[in-house]
């Protein structure tokens, strides 16, 4: 293991260079930031917050998290259009994105920058937003991870290998603070692989002692880590069983045989004829739906699709179509994709109905009198063969997503999209080149690390 690591090392661990020059950019940032700041009222102040400050940022991550405190008596209107007149005299580019409010992303000297407003605590009884808690959870981990940073890099880098690094929706795996609480809990990177080797779903940790039956009972995610600034929240709450289970899995392959693959898997390469091969091999129906990509960050857009991709899966079962699975992927394009059984059904349909001399049986003699049979008697219920209203399954989908979107249950940001341009496709048609690869991983899951080297 100790010769693998040693091979990783330089490639995630800044040099003394690169580590000075951050320190320059961010010198020159936040004063400007304060300089633009104070025209507004002397009172606001920024900080760099996140990895780049606790000093557990990758060789390779050019980002800087901004964040300028405000006053308890700002609303978040006044916080949001103050921060945006700051970005557009500081950043190039600057962008507007959300989470629980709006922040500003663009660029300076190279480094890709957020500014977020949040407001200046003294203790965290006052929280009003997710946000309020970053400063808390910057000063307790670098009060405590000194000697520990590189062990930090070396989890977020098996992480990103695995493909199981980052809390947004995308991904919903572990975030950058987990990861430097699981180092802090146990002491270097290989002792969290030891102990996450061990784990079933319901393990729950924190930095000193936790009641873990209480703690099963207040959260229900495979994975709990009280968070050592608010006990009240699960640093690991956005961590999926999927992700969980990975990193369990490669956390014991690893330990069995070291190997760089693991930080450093090989990308996945997939032509559109593998992948179309791959679909004739399983003798299925792929079914697909394509439309412009709402101008939302993951973490709205992610939750959507999945949603939309639920309530369409239902309606193909409900209207007798058997749906094996599929995904969802967004790009330049959204990309909901279904695996049937059969994109075709018969005219006939076997409706069973009430038992026999029961209390419904009248009225379903008179609701089914002029069907593709008569009612029967089948085991003790009445039966007939009725003719579906939907017989393929684009044609159930097409019908469905016309008209309000939003009254059928469609998410506001993905009916948006749909009602823009929709497309629906099946078989070949489905593998566009930008949703190839989720395909593929879909129809052929391979582990990162087993993926052959190109």
């Amino acid at each position: 293991m100790q010769q693998v690591i040693e091979q990783v090392l330089p490639r995630i661990v800044p040099t003394p260079e690169e580590e000075a020059e951050l320190r320059e950019v961010e010198k020159d940032l936040i004063a400007r930031v304060d300089e633009a700041a104070r025209v507004h009222d002397r009172r606001l102040y920024s900080r760099l917050l996140g990895s780049a400050s606790r000093g557990t940022w990758l060789r390779y991550e050019k980002d800087l998290d901004v964040f300028i405190f405000f006053p308890e008596e700002y609303s978040k209107q006044e916080m949001e259009s103050i921060v945006a007149q700051i970005a557009s005299e500081v950043l190039v580019e600057p962008q507007k994105r959300y989470a629980e409010h709006p922040y500003l992303r663009g660029r300076f000297m190279g480094y890709e920058v957020e500014l977020v407003p949040c407001y200046a605590l003294r203790e965290l009884k006052g929280i009003k937003s997710a946000v309020d808690r970053t400063p808390f959870h910057n000063d307790y981990v670098r009060s405590r991870v000194g000697g520990l940073e590189n062990e930090v890099r070396l989890l977020k880098q098996f992480l990103r290998g695995i493909s199981c690094y980052g809390a947004e929706a995308r991904v919903e795996g572990f975030s950058g603070y987990l990861c430097e609480l699981l180092v802090l809990r146990f002491g270097s990177f290989e002792q969290v692989l030891r102990s996450a080797a061990t784990w079933k779903p319901g393990v729950v940790l924190g930095m000193g002692e936790v009641d873990e039956k209480r703690e099963r009972r207040r959260f229900s995610s495979p994975l709990v880590f009280i968070d050592p600034v608010d006990e009240r929240r699960n640093v690991a709450a956005a961590l999926s069983l999927q992700k969980f289970s990975e990193f369990v899995y490669a956390s014991k392959c690893f330990l069995r045989a070291p190997s760089m693959s693991f930080f450093f898997p090989p990308p996945r390469r997939v032509s559109r004829q593998e992948v179309a091969a791959m679909l004739a091999a399983r003798g299925t129906v792929l079914l697909g739906l394509r439309f412009p990509a709402p101008g939302v960050v993951d973490d709205i857009l992610y939750p959507q699709l999945r949603k939309a991709h639920r309530l369409l899966r239902r309606q193909l079962e409900v209207a007798g179509f058997r749906v094996l699975g599929g995904g969802v992927h967004a790009g330049r394009r959204c990309h909901l994709f279904f695996e049937l059984l059969e994109a075709t059904l018969p005219e006939a349909h076997l409706h069973l109905g009430p038992p026999v001399n029961s209390s419904h049986e009248e009225r379903f003699l008179s609701m089914h009198s002029s069907e593709l049979s008569k009612p029967f008697i089948l085991n003790g219920r009445w039966a007939v063969f009725v003719r579906r209203r939907h017989l393929r399954a684009e044609e159930l989908l097409r019908q469905f997503l016309t008209g309000e979107l939003r009254s059928k249950g469609i998410p506001v940001h993905v009916a948006e999209g749909m009602q823009q341009s929709l497309e629906v496709v099946s078989g070949e048609e489905c593998l566009d080149e930008e949703a190839l690869e989720s395909i593929a991983e879909y129809l052929s899951p391979l582990f990162p690390w087993e993926r052959e080297q190109g």
